[in-house]
């Protein structure tokens, strides 16, 4: 007769697993987690960080350098070196990326459309820059873009 603590004729106990298996289930379960991590952190709302004001001096220096660069091209555009329709965007550029420096606004990215329904704060820019897409998107070039250039410094010299 058998002993009590022995297992009964026939019968075999499971073989053990390697523990290099239970490292490879625990590597698994990091991995697994660690994307559930990765994906709440990139994809959580951010909060809304509102830009450091602008210094006065600051302000002043940005408006003469953005006036300085709208008068080169439109020197450029007169002088032949550059398409009126190349001045037309440029001038966009340079107003889009004026208000941003100072306000904090993403108008480089916004449309036309974005910009006229964003409200009086961004009207200036927005008749800045309906003024300037007939010259960027029209079939034909325009004449000239001293006048949007105009309207351009004017929204640099009163944009605070």
């Amino acid at each position: 007769m058998p002993a009590a603590d022995s297992p009964p004729p026939g019968f075999y106990a499971p073989d053990a697993y390697s523990g290099r298996w239970f490292w490879i289930g625990v590597a698994l379960l990091a991995v697994v987690l660690a994307w559930y991590v990765w994906v709440w952190w990139s994809t959580r709302s951010r909060p809304i960080t509102i830009p450091p004001r602008i210094t006065p001096d600051r302000l002043t220096r940005l408006r003469a350098d953005y006036a300085r660069q709208i008068d080169l091209v439109v020197a450029q555009a007169e002088g032949g070196v550059i398409t009126q329709r190349r001045a037309h965007q440029q001038v966009s550029v340079l107003v889009r990326h004026f208000v941003q420096e100072v306000s904090g606004i993403h108008a480089p990215t916004m449309t036309l459309t974005d910009l006229t329904s964003s409200g009086a704060r961004l009207s200036p820019v927005s008749r800045v820059v309906g003024a300037l897409y007939p010259g960027e998107f029209a079939p034909r070039a325009t004449e000239t873009v001293a006048g949007a250039a105009l309207v351009a410094k004017e929204v640099v010299a009163r944009w605070s």
